[in-house]
């Protein structure tokens, strides 16, 4: 019995770490197989010429050219390949320039493995909305109840404030705000400050 070809993925990211491994989880799918690995959006373009990938899986933000950019170059340069986003940012205005740039799904690296796969291959099998691939992923990253003070001190946070310079710029108690930014860790799933940050651009809370 003749199987049937494997899907062709290229992987366009500038964090090697990353890159690898993502890599590595599509390695493991019978399926798949993974024709290049870019580090740039313009070393995308190149790769895609050279390869022909039927899944572009690219980052957003990169050097050179983003991800948008690479999308946006596949449907002018006759390429075959499907572009989906796979990034640690989402807002509106992030998943409508996708949709008009040709992308097919737009998820978030906190996307269970098991669902990368599984939206690889309806692309491949030729699901065309965004919107169909996009909201089980959106559907997943909960954004927690915040209060209106917290929000706050979420977002000076994020924009690299100290506990000193936020308690001053919201006239609070340093001891106060060490209190609020506990409850907020506990009520994002994490312990220290700088995956408080990733965790809050991740779903949304704070735009940067």
């Amino acid at each position: 019995m003749n199987q049937s070809p494997r899907i062709r993925v290229l992987i366009a990211e500038d964090y090697r770490i990353v890159a690898d491994g993502i890599a590595k989880l599509l390695s493991e799918a019978a399926d798949i197989v993974v024709v290049g690995l870019a580090r740039d959006g313009a070393e995308a373009t190149r790769l895609i010429e050279r390869h022909r990938p039927d899944i572009a899986l690219l980052d957003l933000r990169m050097p050179v050219l983003d991800g948008l950019g690479v999308a946006r170059w596949i449907q002018t340069s006759g390429s075959a390949a499907q572009a989906i986003i796979l990034t640690a940012f989402q807002s509106e205005r992030e998943i409508s320039d996708a949709h008009r740039a040709g992308v097919k799904a737009y998820l978030l690296k906190g996307t269970l493995p098991g669902e990368i796969l599984k939206v690889i291959r309806q692309v491949h099998q030729g699901v065309r909305s965004i919107a169909s691939v996009l909201d089980p992923a959106i559907e997943r990253t909960e954004s927690p109840a915040l209060n209106p003070l917290e929000l706050k001190i979420l977002k000076l946070m994020v924009l690299g404030h100290n506990n000193q310079e936020i308690a001053q710029r919201l006239e609070l108690r340093t001891d106060t705000v060490k209190y609020r930014l506990r409850t907020l860790f506990a009520k994002l799933g994490v312990k220290r400050r700088a995956a408080a940050a990733r965790r809050a651009v991740e779903i949304g809370l704070v735009q940067i």
